[in-house]
């Protein structure tokens, strides 16, 4: 297939690319800077360095692809609302629009399996029927919903579009290797309430085989939940990803309550006060990694033949035979 990718140089993105050329599709990335050019190009891959949000100048430049995966965004809990809603909701609005326009025959959009939470409490095997509630104090949940709402929006007859859901997605390069490993070890990172509860992770190869398998579905207007196999104890897990990328492990805890109060708390400072640097602290990091939460990924088994074939055992062994090869 001929494939267009944003989002080519993150964690997620970076793992498609590999994917998607791997399996021998002709891959064109979208690239803001000659450094990641070159890059997507010692890769194999095309670079198109245009305007993301130039939705002329997009749509003359999908002409004749086959798929759009659109896995580019802001994920930073600490930004902004209006940069979340710029870089997740408008830009997505403005590529399906593009897409359709240019005639892609397919649309994959990667979302997040953290739609369905909403008030601080536990949330076990969500579906993807779960009712999505929009919260202010959810900022970037409520970007990806409203950007999942747009692509879920394209009259079916124009374009095909599917909705991955990945559930915490972990690997070489992601949020414990650039952001939670290296606050482990300066002691800002540490548990909710002990730690002690089922999450839902996804391993980034089991991501890519489901993005290989949506790239073959023939039905539009479908959401997929994405997750490993089975729940992990979310302190289990975390302590382990992080051993095997060489971070501290950290002992302290703070009970749900406290962190929900000090995120509220940080979260109106740092908006009404000139405060340097990040709010180590806000709510939504409390709710993602903070409760009990797990998915169901039956549908994803039943329609994609989606099964989960990477182990956690495995995943973790390549993260530290990628780092010995370093």
């Amino acid at each position: 297939m001929k494939i267009f990718l944003t989002g080519a140089t993150g964690f997620i993105g970076s793992h498609f690319l590999k994917h998607c050329l791997a399996a021998g599709h002709e891959m064109t990335c979208s690239v803001r800077s000659p450094k990641q050019a070159d890059a997507i190009r010692a890769f194999g891959a095309s670079p198109w360095e245009g305007d993301l949000q130039n939705q002329g100048e997009l749509s003359l430049a999908l002409a004749g692809f086959d798929v759009l995966i659109h896995a580019a965004g802001c994920r930073d809990l600490t930004a902004p609302t209006e940069l979340l809603e710029q870089s997740n909701t408008i830009l997505t609005q403005v590529l399906v629009d593009a897409a359709a326009k240019a005639g892609v025959s397919r649309f994959i959009y990667i979302s997040a399996a953290s739609l369905v939470m909403a008030d601080p409490k536990p949330l076990l095997n969500g579906t993807e029927s779960s009712p999505i509630m929009l919260r202010d104090y959810l900022p970037y949940t409520r970007s990806k919903a409203l950007a999942e709402a747009n692509v879920l929006a394209v009259q079916q007859s124009a374009m095909k579009v599917v909705v991955l859901r990945p559930s915490f997605v972990w690997g070489k390069g992601d949020s414990i290797d650039t952001e939670i490993g290296p606050a482990s070890n300066r002691g800002q990172f540490g548990w909710f309430s002990q730690g002690h509860y089922p999450f839902a992770t996804c391993s980034i190869a089991n991501l890519c085989d489901a993005l290989q398998q949506a790239m073959q579905y023939t039905q539009s207007g479908c959401i997929f939940n994405i997750s490993d196999s089975e729940p992990v104890d979310f302190r289990a897990f975390m302590s382990q990803r992080l051993k095997v990328s060489g971070f501290r492990v950290p002992t302290l805890s703070v009970p749900r309550k406290l962190a929900w109060w000090l995120g509220a708390f940080t979260e109106t400072g740092w908006k009404y006060l000139p405060i340097p640097g990040k709010p180590p602290i806000v709510r939504e990091m409390v709710r993602l990694m903070g409760y009990p939460f797990t998915v169901s990924i039956e549908h994803a088994n039943q329609e994609l033949g989606y099964t989960a074939p990477h182990s956690i055992v495995v995943g973790m062994r390549a993260i530290v035979s990628n780092k010995e090869d370093k």
